[in-house]
């Protein structure tokens, strides 16, 4: 259980990239491919729902990882539920699966995310902000989310094209992406320590994987994205190498061997455009529900002996 679900976070992310944020820059020429992509992002700006497909795979020299998602989500109301698979296999072969279901609302007090694990269900509120505090956005608010995203693309080039289907290599640059999550922070005015920790950690991350690729599958008759493959390999490596100097160094060539050995992909396959059903919470799941909150960390304390001397406790 953790304050954000990067799952959620990710099929908002990749589909509404930048949306909410007020950073305005200037218009540029634009290339055909780029052109094109462009028009594509702002068809779906009128999505409300959409079913999605998230596989992410890890092979690795302690062993292999699977998880699948399968979840509906809906802009307006903000809903969204999934049935998420997690598989494991060890370096003896050991397999383990473990099953979980989620499903997130809004109320007045922020975002209320569910989760079962172990047949238990758990719920947290996690503080609302941008890119997800409002229902709807407005044509200015639109127009400025595919702007703020068309600026982060540094490289949009056309793989391959068949009669239905084009497939588009577009390159992130991870500093306009940086400085977006810097500016939404700011602009939610988030007080958060978690949120502005995890924020901090992962913006220094992103410095450090530079630009991103991925490749983006439209169909070509509806002028949607069904499709979106990324390979993380590359990024995950130069992410940890942050942290290797905080590695003992007699685990450093073991962590550098894991590292090179190691593959990690993704996958989100997009489907049933503005044709899911209305996002239900069950009553039950809100009924059994056990709310969980972050440990909080006792401030530091000071007492003074008879004698003088300053005690520190926790």
């Amino acid at each position: 259980m953790r304050k954000i679900n990067w799952g959620l976070a990710l099929v908002w992310g990749l589909l509404f990239m930048a949306m909410g944020s007020s950073l305005v820059f200037a218009s540029e020429k634009l290339s055909p491919e780029k052109a094109y992509l462009s028009y594509v992002y702002q068809n779906m700006m009128e999505v409300n729902s959409v079913h999605c497909d998230i596989t992410v795979q890890a092979d690795t020299t302690m062993g292999q990882m699977k998880a699948v998602i399968n979840g509906d989500v809906q802009s307006n109301p903000l809903g969204y539920k999934s049935d998420i698979s997690i598989w494991t296999r060890d370096m003896k072969d050991k397999e383990m699966t473990i099953p979980m279901k989620q499903y997130l609302e809004r109320s007045p007090s922020g975002l209320v995310v569910y989760t079962m694990v172990n047949e238990k269900w758990f719920k947290q509120i996690v503080p609302e902000w941008s890119p997800v505090s409002k229902n709807d956005l407005s044509a200015d608010e639109k127009n400025a989310a595919w702007v703020n995203l068309l600026q982060m693309m540094k490289s949009v080039k056309l793989q391959k094209e068949t009669p239905a289907y084009k497939y588009i290599d577009v390159t992130l640059d991870s500093m306009q992406i940086s400085d977006a999550i810097a500016a939404a922070v700011k602009e939610n005015n988030v007080q958060e320590k978690d949120i502005l920790s995890m924020t901090a950690i992962g913006r220094m991350a992103l410095l450090a994987v530079g630009d991103l690729t991925y490749t983006v599958k439209i169909d070509k008759a509806t002028k949607m994205v069904t499709e979106v493959d990324m390979d993380l390999t590359d990024p995950i490596r130069k992410g940890a190498n942050l942290f290797l100097d905080l590695v003992h160094p007699k685990d450093r060539a073991k962590m550098e061997d894991f590292l090179t050995n190691s593959t990690l992909s993704m996958q989100i396959v997009y489907s049933n455009y503005n044709k899911v059903d209305p996002i239900v919470i069950p009553q039950e799941v809100k009924d059994t529900a056990k709310e969980y909150k972050a440990p909080v960390r006792k401030a530091h304390s000071k007492q003074v002996k008879p004698s003088g001397e300053t005690v520190t406790r926790l």
